[in-house]
């Protein structure tokens, strides 16, 4: 898609570590993301990348580094109350949409949506249910405003999910495999929405297995393994003719 320029990032990462005790997950990783940048993470299980994503928002505190998002940067070694009001702020920016839909079950599709945007960004109920409706007619969920999760399938609670997360204006979306709990003909309904919110110039870093997606709508693909970044190239060098043999060995059991 080549959408980035040379910009200020939206996204900037810098010598981010996490540790879990004495395992070493992500090893001082750089990364510069473009505004409306597609960046797609793929990799072998336990290489670091939902960790990497989750420290995006701080839903896992680095042990090290700095992370930026539109202009606000957060050090993890900074005071803790200071700390904890800039992640505020940064959640505001950070949209996100998880493996598991993490959607109320008390709650139908219409309240999930509109619950965040009342309590955090202070909207009156009429303002958040104008938005809300508007989202889920754009994921394609207008007739099933008034339904609970337990019945809309996994692909309609995911939608539901990515409406949720729109809901609060983010700058950037983080997608944390957001089709590997679905059925497959469920998948290309979800990664259908994706591609539209992708063309529409939002800010994205996608962990997935659906190399379709990365190949067709990202402009990186990073490789993540051990902690770091293996390989970094646009999708037609990725999955043509990768520079590095652990990218080739990769790709050989996927492809």
């Amino acid at each position: 898609m080549n959408r980035t320029t040379d910009v200020k990032p939206m996204i900037k990462v810098r010598g981010l570590h996490k540790y879990f005790g004495p395992l070493h997950v992500i090893r001082g990783v750089d990364l510069d993301v473009a505004p409306a940048e597609v960046v797609v993470i793929i990799g072998p299980s336990g290489g670091g990348k939902s960790t990497f994503l989750r420290c995006l928002n701080f839903l896992e505190e680095p042990s090290a580094g700095t992370i930026e998002v539109d202009d606000l940067e957060i050090d993890a070694e900074e005071p803790l109350r200071r700390q904890r009001r800039h992640i505020r702020e940064l959640r505001k920016k950070a949209g996100m949409v998880f493996q598991q839909f993490n959607l109320f079950p008390h709650m139908t599709a219409l309240e999930n949506v509109i619950e965040a945007p009342m309590t955090v960004k202070g909207l009156t109920k009429d303002e958040a249910i104008a938005k809300a409706e508007e989202l889920l007619e754009w994921v394609g969920l207008s007739e099933k405003r008034d339904e609970y999760p337990s019945r809309l399938s996994g692909g309609q609670q995911q939608r539901v999910a990515i409406a949720r997360a729109l809901c609060m204006e983010p700058k950037i979306m983080l997608f944390d495999e957001p089709t590997s709990a679905l059925d497959p003909e469920l998948i290309a309904e979800v990664v259908e929405v994706m591609e539209r919110l992708a063309n529409q110039g939002m800010t994205m870093v996608v962990v997935t297995h659906e190399l379709h997606f990365a190949r067709g709508v990202s402009d990186r693909v990073i490789l993540m393994a051990d902690g770091g970044w293996a390989e970094v190239a646009p999708p037609d060098v990725f999955f043509t003719n990768p520079k590095e043999e652990r990218t080739r060995q990769f790709l050989a059991h996927i492809l």
